[in-house]
């Protein structure tokens, strides 16, 4: 009888000092299909040559992605509410990513029920043979990126890598440590 409570202690102990159970961390998603998009905005955005972007609130209501298009190429970002001078755009470098498409859902990396970073698909194509939209498929990365007070989170996986989700979240959960 002694055994299997020393088991299921020693189980809870070793669960606790996990560093993801110690931070409590987990995951929620944005599907931006299903973001509302303000018409309100399409005359002026067509009279200036672009579309209105697409806003769409992140988990708590504190962030929000916003995404815009220029003539052939899509951009994507985070911002906070309450400070209009931080944002996180959501691609790697224009010289490896020249035109990108995203994909549609993005995760919020969450400490305590409040996110810290986001992670995004994205796949990155060459201009075409004209200069006027993508060609050549590139490559498929998960972009990491810190949100306020974690901005030092920045990375990039190629998805073809081996366990590239967890790899991402690694990159997204090592910004947590000595926090």
């Amino acid at each position: 009888m002694r055994r299997p409570f020393a088991l299921v202690l020693s189980s809870l102990c070793l669960s606790l000092s996990s560093p993801v159970g110690a931070q409590d961390v987990s995951s929620a998603y944005t599907d931006l299909t299903n973001c509302p998009r303000d018409t309100s905005m399409d005359a002026d955005a067509e009279e200036h040559g672009s579309d209105a972007p697409n806003i769409c609130p992140g988990p708590g209501g504190g962030y929000s992605v916003t995404e815009y298009f220029s003539a052939y190429d899509v951009h994507r970002l985070v911002s906070l509410k309450d400070d209009t001078q931080f944002e996180a755009r959501l691609r790697p470098s224009k010289e490896d990513c020249p035109v990108s498409r995203y994909g549609n859902k993005l995760e919020w990396r969450m400490k305590g029920g409040k996110p810290f970073a986001v992670i995004q698909r994205i796949t990155c194509f060459a201009l075409d043979e004209n200069g006027s939209g993508p060609g050549k498929r590139l490559a498929e990365y998960l972009v990491v990126k810190g949100l306020k007070g974690y901005e030092s989170i920045d990375g990039a996986v190629n998805t073809k890598t081996k366990k590239a989700n967890e790899k991402a979240r690694a990159i997204a959960d090592e910004g947590l440590k000595g926090r």
